[in-house]
């Protein structure tokens, strides 16, 4: 795909503003076991993408261009982010579990800056500051709200899983940067190997543990998994994929910070969600951060 590097910068951001909504469809499938939600929405991200490259015959070129050791490298990826990140909110208070984890936009843009060609530019590094604390008044600005079943002890199992999400994302975001001739339909292969490896999880830990059928699933939640499929947990891969390999990675680092704030605003519209006068002001800053960063200038690195 010939795309420049504002508009492979662009469909990344296609892929943030289809996370935002990753909350809204999981409140509405909280009822179907994790292991489970993750077997069936990456099967149907894995149809989908299977689908779209066998009618573009790209299926047999993207095995042959994709190592297997990115192959590998994908899949786990995936499914160490999802599985790790299930255990720190049942293991941890998801208030906490939730700011630690969502380091990763952070990480991302310290990360880039660091890397060979690459230089961290002041409006990153101020906007990523901005937005960062508007995530933390966002994720502490409940009020009133307690987190119900957790007691006043340090889990250090539930933060350690969380900080490992923040590090395997932007880790796996950053790395892929040097996959340039990786094409993005290899996420195919990435969907196929999180949901085996999920669905091997089901059956030997919750299917073992859990009474629950997919015969109990009703119309609403089907209708919610399905769109965790298609889009959070399918088209938002491949564009987040394309964004990093081609577009500003340092900016969509940044941007990133905009999907708690957009997520809330869609449970706020859609559910019974009252936002309170604290997390308008975290979306705010949240988005002001971003847009500050969004003004950057590229430049060039310097010659060696």
């Amino acid at each position: 795909m010939n795309i420049n590097r504002k508009q492979a910068t662009a469909i990344g951001c296609l892929a943030i503003f289809l996370w935002s909504t990753l909350a809204l469809f999981t409140t509405q499938a909280n009822s179907v076991p994790p292991m489970l939600l993750l077997t069936i929405t990456f099967s149907v991200a894995s149809v989908l993408f299977l689908g779209v490259y066998l009618l573009k015959g790209e299926v047999k070129s993207s095995w042959k261009k994709t190592p297997l050791k990115t192959v590998m490298t994908g899949g786990l990826s995936f499914f160490f982010y999802h599985y790790l990140y299930f255990y720190a909110f049942q293991n941890a208070p998801p208030v906490e579990a939730g700011l630690i984890a969502y380091l990763w936009p952070l990480l991302i843009v310290l990360m880039v800056g660091f890397t060979k060609g690459n230089h961290l530019l002041w409006t990153h590094l101020i906007g990523a500051t901005i937005a960062f604390i508007g995530t933390g008044i966002m994720l502490y600005s409940k009020e009133g709200a307690t987190d119900v079943g957790y007691e006043e002890t340090f889990h250090w199992t539930g933060y350690a899983a969380a900080f490992a999400c923040a590090f395997i994302w932007s880790g796996y975001s950053v790395s892929n940067r040097k996959h340039q001739d990786v094409p993005s339909s290899a996420v195919l292969w990435y969907c196929l190997i999180t949901a085996l490896l999920a669905a091997i999880f089901y059956i030997f830990t919750e299917a073992q543990e859990s009474s629950f059928s997919v015969k109990s699933i009703n119309f609403d939640t089907w209708v919610a998994i399905i769109g965790l499929g298609l889009g959070p947990v399918g088209i938002a891969f491949f564009c987040w994929d394309l964004g990093v390999k081609k577009g500003n990675l340092s900016l969509l680092g940044v941007l990133a910070y905009t999907t708690p704030a957009i997520s809330t605003i869609w449970l706020a519209l859609f559910t019974s969600l009252q936002l309170s006068k604290g997390q308008w002001i975290a979306c705010s800053m949240i988005t002001l951060g971003a847009l500050f960063a969004s003004l950057a200038t590229s430049k060039k690195a310097p010659k060696a």
